[in-house]
């Protein structure tokens, strides 16, 4: 959800130590900890309440969230790399023919494409 890697991670503790003080960080931690249990209670007590109240069936909550899966596979970067990804699967499959170096598919010459005497 937040994508906070490991020196994320520590440069945010690190500021939490210097701001909190070594000694009142534990009591700041579990403090967060249950106001974040409490956010995650309420908003499942809540979803199961919205459930509840609009009499859903839960086949009808699987189509919907199927529905959403299907919307967000409309993403233009996941359409992009889908599309990128196909082209370079079937360009992998088809591997091109050997040929001996400075000659074509059909083994006649190839014109260099560097210009030797420039260097």
């Amino acid at each position: 959800m937040f994508d906070v890697g490991a020196g994320e991670f520590l440069v945010i503790a690190l500021v939490a130590v210097l701001i909190l003080g070594p000694d009142k960080l534990p009591k700041a931690i579990s403090t967060l900890m249950s106001w974040v249990r409490v956010l995650r209670d309420q908003a499942s007590r809540a979803r199961s309440e919205i459930a509840a109240a609009a009499d859903l069936d839960p086949t009808i909550t699987d189509d919907i969230k199927q529905s959403v899966r299907d919307i967000a596979e409309l993403h233009p970067r996941r359409l992009a790399a889908s599309i990128l990804t196909d082209d370079a699967a079937a360009a992998q499959a088809r591997p091109a023919p050997p040929t001996a170096p400075g000659r074509g598919a059909t083994g006649t010459p190839q014109p260099s494409i560097f210009d030797p005497d420039a260097t």
